[in-house]
This record gives C-alpha cells, structure tokens and sequence, in this order.
C-alpha cells in the first residue's frame, strides 16, 4: 500500500476517485464549493437534495477531473456537534469499503477543516489525524489466503489531502504511526484468525521469532524441556493431553536503559482450546482456534512500540498451549503447582488459560516490573457482562487502570473495571490446593472469579492489571466499520496508547 499526503485542492489530486467528507449541518454550503470547483458537476446531486451528510453516508457522482471523468465521493460525517474520534474512524472506513466495493485502488481521502474538529472534539491534531487514518487502514484486512478466488480489493495507493498547509508536519508524521500500528494490528489478527493446524505452539513460536528478525525486539522461546526444568507446572499440566508440546516465549524490547524496570506484557497464548476433558459444546468450538488473541495482542503490541521507538522498556511473556483431551490430558481434580510454588485444583479443565498465566504471572516477578498487564481470552462470563464492545478489566493498581481506560476512551478499544473484593476469594478455596481454578457450580461471577485467580499469583509483586477480551477479541459480527468479524486484533492499539502514555 503506498500511501502519500499532498497539500492540494480536491480538483487537482491525481486518482481514480476522491472522497469529501461533509458535516450534515454543512451539507448546502460544503456541495455548492465543490460544484464550483468541478464546474457544475453536482448541480444534479445539489437539486435533488439526495445526499444528506449523515454519519457513514458514502454518494457517488462523476465530474470532470484534470484530465478525464473520475468518480467523486461525498461522506457523511453526521451532525459537526456530535463528531468523535470514533465516528471519524468509521466514517473514514464506510468511505474506504465503498472504494473496495468499485474495486478502485487509487483514492484520495480529504482531510476535513482540522481547526474546526479539535475545538469539538478536544483532541490534538495528530489524535484527529489518527482517527482518520485508522479508519482507512484497518478495514483493509481481509483473511483469505486459504480461499483460491478472493474477491475482496485492497487499496493499492492512497493520498490523503488538504488544501490547507497548516499543520503538514502532524500530518506526515502521524500518517506514519499509524500505518505502524494498523500493520500491527494486522500481525495480531492474522495470528488470530490461523487454523489451529497451522499454528500449534511451536509454529506460533517460529512465527513470532521470524516477525522479531525484521523489528527492533528479541524473542527466546523455552521448549518442553526448559519449562519443565523451571517447574512451570501449570502450563506442562495443560499442555500434557496434546501431541503438540508447549512453548513459553519471552519478548524483549529495550527503548530506555536496561536499568530501567520494564513493563511487563502477559498474553493467554492457547493455540486450540477443545476444553480439555471438560470438553466444550462441538458448536461453535471451530472459534477455539482464537483462544490465543491475549498473544497475538501482546506480539502487536511488540511490533508497533518497537517500530515506534517509544523510550521505555517492555518484556512480553507468552505460555502457548493446546487443550486437549486424551489418556494424557489432565482430569478434574487433579493438583498443578506452578512456576513459585503455588498449588492449584483444576476443578475444571476448560478455565486453563488462568492456569498458564499463573505460571507466567510468576515468572514476571523475575523483571521486578514497574507494571504488569496480562490480557487473555479468560472467561465467557466476559461476554455475557460487556457483549463484545467492551473488555472488563480489574487489578491492584489505580493508576495503571486508570491510564488503561483513558487509553481505551482514546481508541475505542473500551474497558470497565469489575471489582476484586476479598469477599470472592473464599468462593476459590480448595479442600486440597492453595486455590482452585473455578469457583463453587454455575457461572456466578465467573469473570471476577478469574480476576480473583490471577490475583493469587500477581499479588503484592507488582502493579498488575487483568484484561479479560473474550468478548472483543473474536466477534460474530463486525462491531464497526473498520473492523472484521473474527479476530480483531483488540489490545494492539490499547497497548500502544498505554505505553506511549508511561
């Protein structure tokens, strides 16, 4: 994708079609400019008042361009009041997907009067300008490469434009982030969106580590052998019903000092999750593949900051598994004791992904973090709470949650606190263990629950907050413009925000 910014009118950019976005309370004013710039060319468009500037209104017409007929596109922006970062996005992305539907691959997109959107928005201009290039960018995913005709059209070059020279140094550094992290996001929805036979936890591991050789951060990966050297006994008992061996990985990027604590990124990395012998219903486990989004996440997180340069340093702790039954595989009531010593019940053998974090959480304490986030695919009870709009977030430090949820506001990757009261630590007392993986039968609180678990392990070692994305990471449906069903790469950009911000 070649991507350019040039200071023009929309008349002389040079494409095969071009997009103005409009206000709805600027709709008479905003088409009469064009028609005098196009010579008359929406005189139909203006009389038959056809177009009305509601938010993701995307109308075609053809004018003549500086040297043939080309396409132009009016795009709704809704009421100029009302305007956010996040109706930008999808504005933006409504705009792009009708370019894909004409299969055009060279388009412009107009930026709109950046003056004007920051005093309602109340953002800077590079955050405005990211908005709208996130758009863009992002709904140009598609995963078809098992699909031998795949109809779907990218766009090939983009020029974003402005006839106002104000503020072109924002612009053309921002325009480069933000191809950076959408190019992450990417990474993190590919990985996500991979059969489970194409990525077992060794291919994920070889995958990562070849992703590193092109980027600024370094990959280790402990195998069967090592991890059960460290005594890392959540992530072997989980792995032990499948052929495919785990892997613990760990990721480093250093942007400051080495003698500065880093901070440290925990993703759930289950590669297939079939239940394990508390096997799961056959509809719908085909999604199973996408129980490793906590890593994919926490990998697109390395890709961007490491592209980025942001000045601080991060390690990233991944434990990949397969889940799966067999004479092997662990059994309700069996006993695992993790990495520091800890020991666990698994009452249930389908709540594993907290039962490998523990041993990452463990492990953690080694970097003396200044903060630790792990994200995960953890509970269903996610779901039922949030749907799949919002992730539910809890954990020991204020300040690291409060910096999550300005982070999320800004990008929309949304979280809400639930509460870790010691009240629930009772419900995950075991007869037989220093804690059990579930709480009592039924589903009461299940996401708390898993909070409560993780805490266990994270407790007074360390500033540490809990992402639960079960509902955000994989979608039935897509919850926006510019973003695909299936996995979403959700925690890329709320990681990336986060950091930038510490």
């Amino acid at each position: 994708m070649k991507i350019k910014f040039e200071v023009k009118k929309i008349k002389d950019i040079k494409a095969d079609a071009v997009s103005s976005f409009v206000f709805e309370d600027q709709v008479d004013q905003k088409l009469h400019w064009l028609n005098t710039l196009f010579k008359g060319g929406l005189d139909v468009l203006i009389e038959s008042k056809d177009f009305k500037g509601t938010a993701n209104e995307v109308f075609i017409t053809y004018v003549n361009g500086e040297s043939k007929t080309k396409r132009l596109m009016t795009a709704g922006l809704g009421n100029s009041k009302e305007i956010t970062l996040e109706k930008l996005r999808n504005a933006y992305a409504a705009a792009a997907k009708k370019f894909n539907s004409l299969k055009l691959t060279s388009v412009g997109f107009e930026l709109p009067d950046l003056t004007a959107v920051k005093g309602i928005v109340n953002y800077s201009i590079a955050d405005i300008v990211q908005a709208i290039c996130e758009g863009v960018f992002l709904s140009q995913y598609s995963f078809k490469r098992y699909i031998e005709k795949n109809e779907f059209v990218p766009l090939d070059e983009i020029v974003f434009f402005t006839d106002s020279p104000k503020y072109t140094k924002e612009i053309s550094d921002t325009l480069k982030n933000v191809k950076i992290i959408s190019d992450a996001v990417f990474v993190a929805r590919d990985l996500g969106n991979e059969p489970s036979n194409m990525l077992t936890p060794n291919k994920f591991a070889e995958h990562v580590k070849k992703l590193s050789m092109k980027a600024n951060y370094t990959v280790s990966i402990f195998d069967e052998k090592k991890i059960k050297q460290l005594n890392m006994g959540g992530i072997i008992g989980v792995s032990q019903g499948s052929d495919n061996p785990p892997r613990f990985l760990i990721l480093q990027y250093f942007g400051s000092s080495k003698s500065e604590k880093p901070v440290v990124l925990v993703g759930k990395g289950v590669t297939f999750d079939s239940g394990g012998i508390s096997i799961k219903p056959s509809v719908g486990m085909e999604n199973m593949k996408m129980d490793m989004c906590g890593a994919a996440a926490v990998v697109g997180a390395f890709e961007a900051i490491s592209r980025l340069h942001l000045k601080l340093n991060v390690i990233g702790l991944i434990p990949a598994v397969e889940n799966m039954p067999s004479g092997t595989a662990i059994k309700p009531g069996d006993v695992l004791k993790s990495y520091s010593g800890t020991t666990m019940e698994v009452a249930n053998t389908d709540a594993e992904g907290r039962v490998i974090l523990a041993d990452a959480l463990d492990y953690a304490a080694n970097y003396k973090p200044k903060a630790v986030f792990d994200i995960a695919t953890l509970t269903g009870a996610a779901v039922i709470t949030f749907g799949n709009l919002i992730a539910g977030i809890m954990g020991t430090d204020d300040n690291m949650k409060k910096k999550l949820f300005d982070a999320g506001e800004k990008t929309n990757e949304r979280v809400w606190e639930l509460p870790l009261y010691a009240d629930y630590e009772k419900l995950m007392k075991s007869e037989v263990a220093d804690i059990r993986n579930i709480g009592p039968a039924g589903r009461g609180a299940g996401t708390i629950l898993g909070g409560i678990f993780l805490k266990k392990f994270a407790s007074d070692k360390y500033p540490w907050v809990h992402i639960d994305i079960a509902g955000t990471a994989m979608v039935p449906a897509e919850p926006a413009e510019y973003i695909s069903k299936d996995a979403t790469g959700f925690g890329v950009r709320l990681f990336v925000e986060t950091l930038k911000n510490l």
